[in-house]
């Protein structure tokens, strides 16, 4: 395996990452590789060699606004924008000497696994997708809250974008954490606090906020509407008691989806199938992807 670090200016935003390639001097399948929210392209890099092993390219990089990437404010994740950039990732891959144009694939986590839903919808260049515990419906995200500090958290919204619009630095919350009163975290169940410490903080680059409007741009997306446009081989790997990603929902979403598809459900919660499973779930899936994008 080797890699090279890329740069690729999105309309004059620069996305930075890697591209990792197998031993071999003929273009090779290139999947295309997403982290959760807030997981940085860094935590990623380790799984590089599960998809050169089984003779893909892999492309890694950090979403605009966070990691190595461009763009203000820092620390923003809004989830339609990421699928945009995704999307002329896709067209800068396709001319990549290295990579064989006709043959792409995604691979998310998480919203990473949405993302990868929704353009595996839109763009008929990717042949094969898999998403790992996807949220697909963005307004679930706000039973994660108690009730109080959903409100609280609402009514903060539109002070945010006053200050944002006048020039202020947008407002942010802990991404993980244990809530504490007038402190709210995004994530603050003990599978995903346990997942935060082993594998994100030993990033140098994660940081364990969010900017508050994260939360309106995670809201307004479903993906799930688009179910039936996606005609693309498809894997769901979902965790049977997933309440971050509701199971339900995307099992709902799953049923929707045309032929041809598979789904595969872990035991376990959200983050604890990926503190558990997690070198079971990258070969099965690596696996899965060559034998698709070959073909």
């Amino acid at each position: 395996m080797s890699f090279r670090e890329v740069e690729i200016d999105v309309f004059g935003t620069t996305l930075r990452g890697r591209l990792f390639t197998p031993d071999s001097t003929k273009p090779s399948p290139v999947v295309v590789i997403q982290s959760g929210l807030g997981g940085p392209a860094d935590t990623v890099f380790p799984m590089a060699d599960v998809f050169t092993e089984a003779g893909l390219s892999c492309m890694v990089y950090d979403h605009r606004y966070t990691g190595a990437s461009d763009g203000e404010p820092r620390q923003q994740f809004d989830p339609w924008q990421q699928c945009r950039d995704l999307r002329h990732v896709i067209t800068w891959l396709g001319l990549q000497p290295e990579v064989d144009r006709d043959r792409i694939g995604l691979w998310g986590i998480s919203i990473g696994g949405a993302n990868s839903l929704f353009v595996t919808a839109m763009d008929k260049r990717v042949k094969a997708t898999v998403a790992l515990i996807p949220p697909v419906s963005g307004w679930s995200a706000r039973k994660l809250q108690p009730a109080d500090t959903l409100a609280a958290l609402d009514a903060r919204i539109p002070a945010d974008r006053e200050v944002q619009l006048e020039g202020g630095p947008a407002e942010t919350l802990r991404l993980h954490g244990i809530p504490a009163p007038g402190d709210p975290v995004m994530f603050s169940d003990e599978a995903g606090l346990e997942f935060v410490e082993e594998m994100l903080k030993a990033s140098p680059t994660f940081k364990n906020a969010i900017t508050l409007s994260t939360l309106d741009y995670l809201y307004e997306m479903e993906v799930v509407a688009y179910a039936e446009r996606i005609n693309q081989p498809i894997l769901m790997v979902l965790a049977d008691q997933d309440f971050v990603a509701p199971v339900e929902e995307a099992r709902a979403m799953y049923s929707r989806i045309p032929e041809p598809k598979e789904i595969v459900e872990y035991p376990g919660q959200h983050y604890e199938i990926l503190s558990n499973y997690l070198p079971e779930i990258l070969g099965r899936t690596a696996a899965w992807l060559r034998d698709n994008l070959y073909a």
